[in-house]
């Protein structure tokens, strides 16, 4: 035995694992003081060799079952693993695109809310009238995109203003930005759809909420 120290707590601990061990050593009946104890009650002696082999087979049928159990814990462990790290792969590629679109989607939100102060700009070098058209547009370009794109291009048949090659290079960018807003927000839906269905497939929607991941995508304005 190595000469090892040990903690006052461990000494005792050991102390009690000791005693534990003798009780159950001085305690324990071996097969010959059994058979003479049953004989003594006139229990007939194969009866009792029939009572210790069934003993030993329920004994051993629990430990079966209990090895069965482990195993097929295991099984499950390792399933639920294997689910949850293909639902991770999935979720995190689909939730990755959606974050990409959103931001191409932002992108170009960004460059049309850029276009505003060269409208604000060429407002104040216009005449009444087309000061008048350009306020429409700008209200339009914060409020109502769609009608942005309209009144954009009808202000392209002024011709006035087809003369002034800044204003219509800025109709141009105008109605281009909401032709690419239109299509990124397109994509971005496209994307978010794909997202959720992905968040609703089974077993993908029991390991979502362990995973953090949002049921639906939130669509910006």
């Amino acid at each position: 035995m190595h000469d090892e120290k040990l903690t006052p707590e461990q000494a005792q601990e050991v102390i009690r694992e000791a005693v534990r061990l003798q009780q159950e050593q001085e305690n324990a009946i071996d097969t010959q003081t059994l058979e003479a104890s049953a004989a003594e009650i006139g229990v007939d002696p194969q009866h009792l060799r029939d009572a210790l082999r069934k003993v030993a087979q329920e004994r051993q049928q629990r430990a079966q079952r209990l090895r069965y159990f482990l195993i097929a814990l295991g099984v499950c462990a390792a399933l639920f693993l294997v689910g949850l790290f293909a639902s991770q792969r999935a979720l995190s590629a689909a939730w990755a695109e959606v974050q990409l679109k959103r931001a191409q989607l932002e992108n170009v939100q960004q460059r049309k809310a850029n276009l505003l102060p060269r409208l604000e700009q060429l407002m104040q070098q216009a005449n009444q009238r087309q000061r008048e058209q350009l306020q429409t547009l700008a209200d339009a370009l914060r409020q109502n995109p769609d009608a942005a794109r309209t009144v954009a291009e009808q202000l392209l048949q002024d011709p006035a203003l087809q003369r002034d090659w800044l204003a219509v290079r800025l109709m141009d960018e105008i109605t281009g930005s909401e032709n690419r807003i239109a299509v990124e927000r397109q994509r971005f839906e496209e994307a978010a759809a794909r997202y959720e269905q992905t968040a609703r497939r089974f077993p993908i929607s029991l390991m979502r909420p362990l995973l953090g991941y949002p049921r639906t995508v939130e669509r910006p304005q």
